[in-house]
């Protein structure tokens, strides 16, 4: 996943002024991430996500949606990766898994944070050696913050 930089005294703009892709994804927007630490995990066992990055797909409006790439790694350093497209929702996005592969809503959080919230309907990933399915009703990987970092820190 192509990145850009990050120019992070854009993200306080308020996302109710604006549509949900233009406050959240700026021009200059890069990537969101999370890393989760040992200490984390310990307190949360049955999370599997240890890094999660969400970045704008380079190039991808289609029409009002706004196509998103995301990568996630799980404990056992398997990789995986999807896409979604987005549609203005309230005061976020709301996001459609490619592939009828789930769902997920973004809002903005203090600082430029972004907060994807996994729907019931689960997400859906995949790589060289098959799929994987977050749920979205049981287990510690059904929301994630994450804050915005330069291309260049993405994993």
């Amino acid at each position: 996943m192509k990145r850009l930089m990050i120019a992070f005294w854009l993200f306080p703009l308020p996302l109710l002024a604006q549509s949900g892709g233009v406050a959240m994804f700026p021009p200059e927007a890069a990537c969101f991430q999370r890393q989760y630490d040992a200490a984390h995990l310990a307190k949360h066992p049955q999370q599997q996500v240890v890094e999660i990055a969400l970045t704008p797909a380079e190039g991808q409006v289609v029409s009002t949606s706004l196509v998103v790439d995301i990568a996630v790694t799980l404990r056992a350093g398997d990789h995986y990766i999807g896409s979604a497209y987005c549609e203005p929702q309230g005061a976020g996005l709301s996001c459609g898994m490619e592939g009828d592969a789930g769902a997920f809503d973004l809002g903005l959080r203090k600082g430029g944070a972004l907060l994807l919230t996994v729907s019931g309907l689960g997400m859906s990933f995949e790589n060289d050696q098959g799929f994987l399915t977050i749920s979205g009703t049981s287990g510690d990987d059904r929301a994630f913050l994450m804050q915005p970092v330069a291309a260049a820190d993405c994993f």
